[in-house]
């Protein structure tokens, strides 16, 4: 006898925004509505768009580039991915593990060969939006620890994390001192196209929709790092700790995150994505050593993926988050 199809299951349709283009589905039990309804808030992402004026080099502010030509190389280096070209004119690849070149779609990140800026680039379409499993291991373990995230939805948490990140150093006589972190601003391309998500028993919701941008950058300073924090360095893993704990998770703790900046020699947080969305973390917690860290992370991913009970499927879709990144104009 065959099972009767579930229709309480949550279910997301995506298509281009504004047309009749068939959906792609994807009925899967984990996905929730913070993650895929609540990262993005379009007022706030308009209200930190990159700059048209001049905007100064982080280690010499007597120089600077205008809006315009940083946007003018993302508009042509687009271009090029269009056309699955390898390497760039304007760029330099620094990270592409998370990007499908063929699919021309996911997360790569460059760094301006002119001027002292990072290009993160974040490609999704309707269809790609949809194949978590299309962009190596990590974006795989993401998407069933939290809710159905992907690198396109955590991108949008970078400024705002950012912000308050800042707000909670400056608020330490000790940590505001030893810590520091680069500009960063939104860019949404020239061509752009938006994404229209409509969810279905997500929430604890019949039906919601919102739209996203298919294609948008965050552009950041270039650190000058002397070096990056070792784990095997013990001053290096107690203090990362330590100031992981105090921002209580909000950036990841992976010490590979962590740069010594060269002419300050202060903790350099270039990575603000916020952590506890990234993982999907809904309790707050400290961690004594990047071992317990580790145990607890394995942890949460394996009953996620694998011992996720009938009761707890539906209880998440039910119980609000005390970690959740909110906006301003959010309740």
């Amino acid at each position: 006898m065959l099972r009767p199809k579930n229709k309480s299951i949550p279910t997301i349709k995506t298509r281009w925004f504004q047309t009749e283009d068939s959906p792609y589905i994807l009925r899967n039990s984990h996905l929730e509505e913070y993650a895929i309804f609540r990262t993005f808030n379009e007022e706030y992402f308009f209200q930190n768009i990159l700059p048209t004026e001049n905007i100064s080099y982080r280690y010499k502010p007597e120089k600077f580039v205008d809006g315009a030509t940083l946007r003018k190389m993302v508009d042509d280096v687009l271009k090029e991915i269009e056309l699955k070209k390898k390497e760039y004119r304007d760029f330099i690849v620094l990270r592409k593990l998370n990007f499908n070149r063929r699919k021309k779609s996911g997360l790569l990140i460059l760094k301006c060969k002119h001027h002292p800026f990072v290009v993160k680039i974040f490609i999704e379409t309707p269809k790609s939006f949809m194949m978590h499993n299309s962009k190596g291991f990590v974006p795989i373990f993401l998407f069933y620890m939290a809710g159905g995230i992907n690198r396109h939805l955590l991108g949008f948490t970078r400024i705002k994390n950012l912000e308050n990140l800042q707000k909670r150093l400056g608020e330490s006589p000790r940590w505001s001192q030893l810590v520091t972190m680069p500009r960063k601003w939104f860019l949404l391309p020239q061509k752009n196209k938006w994404i229209e998500i409509e969810g279905t028993n997500i929430g604890g919701k019949k039906k919601q929709t919102t739209k996203i941008p298919g294609t948008y950058c965050v552009i950041s300073d270039f650190v000058d790092a002397e070096r990056r924090t070792s784990v095997f360095n013990s001053k290096d893993r107690k203090i990362c700790m330590e100031l992981c704990n105090y921002l209580e998770l909000a950036i990841d703790p992976h010490i590979d995150n962590f740069m010594i900046e060269r002419n300050t020699k202060k903790i350099a947080i270039v990575d603000t994505e916020h952590f506890l969305t990234v993982v999907g973390m809904k309790e707050k917690k400290q961690f004594t050593s990047y071992f317990l860290w580790g145990v607890d992370l394995a942890k949460s991913c394996g009953t996620a993926m694998f011992f996720r009970t009938k009761k707890a499927r539906k209880l998440v879709q039910l119980k609000k988050s005390e970690t959740e990144l909110t906006y301003d104009n959010r309740t």
